[in-house]
C-alpha cells in the first residue's frame, strides 16, 4: 500500500502524517467487504419507506425537473416514479445476492436517478445525498481479481469518509461564515445566545411545534451552547478524517446531532444515521487509545497540546 501510494499528492500525506493505514490491509478489505454486504440489504430500509409514498409523489404537481432526469413530464410522472422505484429495489436484490461492480454500478445510478426524482417538486432532499457519496465510490471499487483490487477498495472505502466528512465540514463552514457577516452587519448571529432560540422561532412559523423546541426557546441559553457544539461538530469533521481514533465517537456524536434534530425541530435524516454507521461507527480503520489521548486528539484541543509538547523542548 504504501509503495503504491508514495508519489500520490494526498494519499502520501495521509500515510507518512497519520495512523490511518496502520493496520494491514487484509484486515481491512476484510473488514470493509463485510461491511458492503450489510450495507446494501439496509437499503431496503428507505426504499420502502419511499414506497409506501410512491402514489402521492406520482400525484405531486411537478415543479422543475432535475437534469438527471429532464425527461420528466407529468402526465408520464406516475409511470415513470413506478420503474425507477422497481427497477431500485430489484438492482438491491440482485446486488445483495451477487456484489459485482456491474451491479453496484447499476444501483448507484438507480438510487441517483430516484433521489434526483424525488428533489424535482421544489425542494431539494439534501438527506438523500449522504447515501449517493458511499454508493458512488463503492461503485468504483472492482471484482476481486482485477490488479491492486484490495488497494482500491480500501481506498474508495475512504475515500466515502473522506466526502462524507466533507459535506458535514461545509455545512458548520456556512453556517460560520453567515455567523460572522450576520455579527459585522449587527443582526442576531451564532455569536449571540439568542442565535438557536431566533431558528427555532422560524423553524416553527412552518412546521409544528415540538415539546423539547418549546422548552429550549424558553431556556435558549442551552439551545444556544447545544447550537455551538453542533457547528463544532460540523466544522472540524474533516479533521477526523486523519484520527482513526475519533472515528467511533465522532459518528455516534453526529448520529446523536441527528436525534436531536429530529427530537427538538422534528427534521428527520435516517439515512445519514445509516451512512455514518457504515463509514464511521463500524470502520474497520477504527482505533483504540486511552480516554487521555482521545480528549487530547478532539480539534482545537490537539492544537493546545502540540503547541504544549513544543514548549518542552
Amino acid at each position: 500500500m504504501n509503495e503504491l501510494l508514495k508519489d500520490h499528492i494526498f494519499w502520501r500525506f495521509v500515510i507518512g502524517k497519520t495512523s490511518v493505514f496502520e493496520k494491514h490491509k487484509g484486515v481491512l478489505y476484510d473488514g470493509i467487504k463485510t461491511i458492503m454486504s450489510f450495507l446494501y440489504p439496509i437499503l431496503f430500509v428507505p426504499i420502502f419507506i419511499h414506497l409506501f409514498n410512491i402514489n402521492a409523489l406520482a400525484s405531486s404537481k411537478l415543479v422543475e425537473p432535475l437534469w438527471p432526469v429532464f425527461f420528466l413530464e407529468q402526465a408520464h410522472l406516475l409511470a415513470v416514479s413506478y420503474i425507477l422505484q422497481i427497477s431500485l429495489i430489484l438492482s438491491v436484490l440482485v446486488v445483495t445476492i451477487k456484489n459485482t461492480q456491474f451491479m453496484r454500478i447499476y444501483v448507484f445510478l438507480n438510487y441517483f436517478l430516484f433521489a434526483a426524482l424525488i428533489s424535482s417538486f421544489g425542494k431539494i432532499n439534501h438527506g438523500l445525498h449522504f447515501l449517493l457519496i458511499p454508493l458512488f465510490c463503492f461503485a468504483l471499487i472492482p471484482n476481486e481479481g482485477r490488479k491492486h483490487f484490495k488497494e482500491k477498495t480500501i481506498l474508495m472505502y475512504l475515500s466515502a469518509k473522506f466526502f462524507l466528512l466533507v459535506a458535514y465540514s461545509l455545512t458548520g463552514f456556512w453556517k460560520l461564515f453567515w455567523g460572522i457577516i450576520e455579527y459585522f452587519t449587527e443582526q442576531v448571529s451564532l455569536f449571540s445566545p439568542l442565535s438557536f432560540r431566533n431558528i427555532l422561532i422560524a423553524q416553527f412559523e412552518l412546521k409544528p411545534v415540538t415539546f423539547l423546541g418549546e422548552w429550549l426557546i424558553e431556556h435558549y441559553i442551552i439551545g444556544w451552547i447545544l447550537y455551538i457544539v453542533v457547528i463544532y461538530l460540523e466544522l472540524f469533521s474533516i479533521a477526523i478524517f486523519f484520527k482513526p481514533n475519533l472515528y467511533k465517537i465522532w459518528g455516534l456524536a453526529i448520529i446523536a446531532m441527528h436525534a436531536g434534530l429530529a427530537l427538538v425541530m422534528d427534521v428527520n435524516n435516517y439515512v445519514a444515521v445509516l451512512v455514518l454507521v457504515f463509514l464511521l461507527v463500524l470502520s474497520p480503520f477504527n482505533k483504540s487509545t486511552s480516554i487521555k489521548d482521545t480528549i487530547k486528539s478532539l480539534p482545537i484541543l490537539d492544537g493546545f497540546a502540540y503547541f504544549r509538547s513544543r514548549k518542552r523542548f
